[in-house]
């Protein structure tokens, strides 16, 4: 019976989260296309970081974040983050250290409002299943970090996590990391999946983005592509407190 009255309370918590949450992301998209006609991506993104941060003050979620020592908010990076959830995106854009933009799959852009929204702040498609084209959408993006000296948010393993731990790493990335000749910077979430479990339910929680000591040129320039994804993959499960490790790669 107690669990009963759980499941009920729990229900409506997830019902008032989400009714939140969409009604709060299409306040945000809708006032923000509405600025990026009178002003720049730069206050756009400050804007939107704010917004969030008020969001899941409303959620009852606590989004806490962690720097290295010393960290330098002005320097451009490459930030790679671990990916569990749809709601990595709003947590981490909560906490970005610095102006940002961001590559999606080319599909996003069709959504309503918020494909319009993306494509005028910025953010850059990428065609997952054709290898030229997404070579020539980090070239893009290396080109648009160097002009407007942006840090650009990729998400390394390619999609969301199927069951919650950390997928191998994509190659392209740090093809372009090499390109650009910027430091990676390793971000590792924690609290993702407590917080949305697959399916409806949500938990208030607390959630956490701890981004780790920056990885500079000089450290993974020389190294194949593979080596430096492998490298910065095990520098973001050790940011990350929860049990991410794949179960395979724990027997080895």
């Amino acid at each position: 019976m107690i669990n009963f009255f759980k499941k009920i309370g729990l229900f409506f918590v997830s019902l008032y989260m989400w009714y939140v949450m969409f009604n709060m992301a299409f306040i945000i998209l809708v006032f923000n296309i509405i600025l990026l006609f009178v002003s720049t991506p730069k206050v756009v993104f400050a804007t939107v970081r704010s917004m969030l941060k008020f969001m899941f003050k409303l959620l009852f979620v606590k989004v806490e974040v962690e720097y290295p020592e010393n960290f330098d908010f002005n320097q451009s990076y490459i930030i790679m983050p671990n990916h569990i959830t749809f709601w990595d995106i709003p947590v981490i854009c909560s906490v970005l250290p610095n102006y940002t933009f961001g590559i999606e799959a080319d599909s996003h852009f069709s959504w309503p409002i918020y494909g319009f929204f993306i494509k005028k702040y910025g953010t850059l498609p990428i065609n997952r299943k054709n290898m030229k084209a997404s070579l020539r959408t980090f070239e893009t993006a290396a080109a648009n970090m160097k002009a407007k000296n942006a840090s650009l948010l990729v998400f390394p393993e390619g999609h969301r996590s199927d069951d919650g731990k950390i997928q191998q790493f994509k190659k392209i990335p740090f093809w372009m990391a090499q390109s650009v000749k910027v430091p990676i910077l390793p971000t590792g979430t924690s609290g993702l999946s407590e917080l949305a479990p697959k399916g409806f339910f949500i938990h208030p929680c607390r959630v956490k983005v701890k981004y780790g000591t920056p990885v500079p040129v000089d450290e993974y320039i020389n190294l194949k592509p593979e080596e430096a994804a492998e490298m910065v993959r095990q520098k973001v499960i050790a940011l990350s407190e929860d049990d991410i490790v794949p179960e395979a790669e724990k027997i080895k």
